[in-house]
């Protein structure tokens, strides 16, 4: 084995091809002869199951047809009796009819044989036979079915007893008594025994709820066993379902952990199913026999084709590793040592010639690079390479021509792109300048301008406390005129009242007046009537005139007071349109003061925007003085730059001068 370094410096070791080919050929052979055991196993077992369940199929079927001819036959015996017309005839004695029971026992091996009643009691019969069967199964099913009927097996007088009811009929049709024969169970249990499935073998007969009413092992028999619980899991309760649903059907199940080949099928003329399970572990030790002979079998095979794969694999070793040496000192460089020809076999020899030309072309090859390289390395890019390259090489000697045609172009280019670059730089150098220049007087300006700024928001700070002043004084007037409105508004109200109360005097002085009036013209009738009376009614004249001339008083001093009224009246209405025309004064007053106000507010408003605005500029202006300093500073490094740039292009057209191009 060979020992290399990776990147990391780690010994790595590296196999030789002879143990590649021994590994890999050894690698192939375990895997086919593991896949070829397994393949066999798996098709063993599919063909074993496959047979047994198929077989298993069979012996149910054929064991539960058994079953129910046995069955048949002793509900057949039974029914020929019944038939009797002495079990119907009232006419025959009890006597001769327990000397027919007698007879048939003789003849036939029932283990007792009675009649019964319709209550269950024993009418005549054997005296082995029970003297009531009325809590036996079969007799609910006899006086339910009223037929035939098939007990359960059940252990009496030390052995065990199937019972066959049949009902006896008399001429009307009507029961007359229960005919019941109790038979041996080895009818039974010689069919169970007989079915021999592996060592472990089980046959079972189970009702309707799944109870095992009959075991070919006698002794099991007294227990009370139900296949549900004795094998309790979900997939093994969905075959026994099936099972009880009278299915004939064959399958595979775990009791624990053994595993059964299961078969069931339902028995003829009854409820019952028959169920005969086989363990797998019976059938397997054949199949684990045969794949222990065989994986035997395959590692001797192995270990001869390793043998032989050994021999060849040495043989092709040896013949390879001349070539493999060679290589080895031409990957270290080497092409001076002669290769040692192989003459093992035929491969081996062409390999080493191959390799002996391979090694004679690459030293050529290598030489023509070498010298073309020292051509350019020197900064001749006008040569040619030569063409003495043949095959993939040729692809060589087109990259060498293909990178020199592609190295003159590009010194071209950078010629061409130095002398663009050396007058770029020199007018790269003089517009930094001008924009130098253009920085520095682009700083002072808004230099100039904060100053500017500064004073401005000084200014505007002189105008806000002016506009607060104003509007304190605006605030005042607004408050004293409302003041002023709100009594001017009072006065109206008190005006308007007295112009009422003189309307009401004016109507009470119309009033006096017309009883003034009413007053003089009772007077003139009084002193008519007065006068008509003559010496009577001297002294009411008197009266009269006396009313009369008071009459005439009123009515002058009513004048009077009408005139009076009247002029106050319109001095009043006088007064009030004065008053109303000074109540509007003062709303307009106040409309104005409140115009004022809104404008000294709005003034204050626009003072405040009018600062931030201003302090939001100066911010800007900052900024922009700040980014004209970054632009001087800018502006100094690409002069310097620029310097720079300028004497690197001249620096480049010298070396580009040097090198030697091809002249198209």
């Amino acid at each position: 084995m060979k020992v290399n370094r990776d990147e990391d410096g780690n010994k790595e070791q590296k196999r030789s091809i002879k143990q590649i080919i021994i590994r890999y050929v050894t690698a192939m052979s375990v895997t086919l002869g593991i896949v070829l055991v397994v393949l066999m196993i798996v098709t063993s077992l599919f063909s074993t199951t496959s047979v047994l369940n198929d077989n298993l199929q069979v012996i149910a079927r054929a064991s539960a047809q058994n079953i129910s001819s046995n069955i048949h036959l002793l509900a057949d015996r039974m029914d020929n009796l019944a038939q009797k017309p002495e079990w119907s005839d009232e006419t025959v004695s009890e006597a001769r009819k327990q000397e027919l029971i007698d007879q048939t026992k003789q003849r036939i091996e029932f283990v007792w044989i009675a009649a019964y009643d319709a209550s269950g009691s024993k009418a005549y019969g054997d005296s082995a036979a029970p003297d009531s069967i009325a809590d036996k199964d079969y007799y609910t099913y006899l006086t339910v079915t009223n037929n035939i009927t098939i007990g359960t097996p059940e252990y009496d007088n030390g052995i065990w007893q199937l019972c066959v009811g049949m009902p006896v009929l008399d001429e009307t049709g009507a029961v007359s008594a229960y005919l019941i024969g109790s038979y041996k169970y080895d009818m039974l249990n010689d069919v169970l025994s007989n079915i021999n499935i592996g060592n472990g073998g089980l046959a079972y007969i189970v009702n309707q709820d799944g109870s095992i009413l009959a075991d070919k092992n006698l002794q099991a028999m007294a227990e009370d066993r139900n296949i549900y619980e004795m094998y309790d899991s979900s997939a093994n309760q969905r075959i026994f379902d099936a099972m009880l649903d009278m299915q004939t059907d064959s399958t595979s199940m775990f009791a624990g952990i053994r595993q059964y080949y299961m078969a069931y099928s339902p028995i003829a003329g009854t409820n019952w199913s028959l169920v005969i399970a086989a363990p797998g572990m019976d059938f397997m030790g054949v199949l684990l026999g045969a794949v222990l002979v065989s994986i035997a079998v395959i590692a001797v095979m192995l270990l001869c084709a390793r043998k032989l794969t050994v021999g060849v694999a040495d043989k092709i070793s040896n013949s390879l590793a001349l070539a493999t040496q060679r290589l080895t000192l031409l990957s270290a460089g080497n092409l001076k040592d002669e290769v040692i020809f192989a003459d093992s076999n035929q491969e081996a020899e062409v390999l080493t010639m191959e390799l002996a030309k391979t090694i004679t072309s690459l030293a050529s090859y290598i030489d023509d690079i070498t010298r073309y390289l020292d051509l350019l390395s020197s900064g001749d890019y006008s040569s040619d390479v030569k063409d003495t390259f043949d095959g993939d090489f040729v692809a060589i000697k087109d990259a060498l021509s293909s990178i020199t045609l592609s190295l003159n172009e590009t010194m071209n280019r950078i010629s061409q792109a130095s002398q663009a670059v050396r007058n770029n730089s020199s007018e790269t150098s003089e517009y930094a300048k001008k924009l130098y220049d253009g920085s520095i007087e682009q700083s002072a300006a808004l230099k100039r301008l904060n100053g500017k700024m500064d004073v401005i928001t000084s200014k505007t700070d002189a105008i806000d406390k002016n506009a607060q002043h104003v509007k304190q004084s605006a605030d005042a007037a607004r408050e004293r005129v409302e003041e002023g409105r709100h009594q001017m508004e009072d006065m109206l109200h008190t005006m308007n009242s007295i112009h009422s109360d003189m309307q009401e005097i004016i109507t009470i002085s119309e009033m006096m007046e017309d009883i003034a009036s009413q007053t003089s013209l009772l007077s003139l009738n009084a002193s008519i009537e007065a006068a008509r009376a003559g010496e009577t009614g001297k002294g009411f004249a008197v009266v009269a005139q006396q009313i009369g001339v008071l009459a005439q008083q009123t009515a002058e001093a009513l004048e009077k007071t009408s005139s009076i009224i009247g002029k106050a009246s319109q001095s009043i209405e006088q007064g009030m349109r004065t008053a109303e025309g000074t109540a509007e004064s003062f709303r307009n007053v106040n409309q104005a003061t409140m115009d004022f106000t809104e404008i000294s507010d709005n003034m204050i408003h626009i003072t405040v925007e009018q600062k931030e605005a201003i302090a939001t500029a100066s911010e800007e202006v900052q900024a922009v003085l700040a980014i004209a300093d970054t632009n001087q500073q800018f502006a100094r490094e690409t002069d310097e730059t620029a310097s720079v740039s300028l004497q690197q292009a001249e620096e480049l057209e010298q070396i580009v001068s040097i090198v030697k191009l091809r002249q198209e």
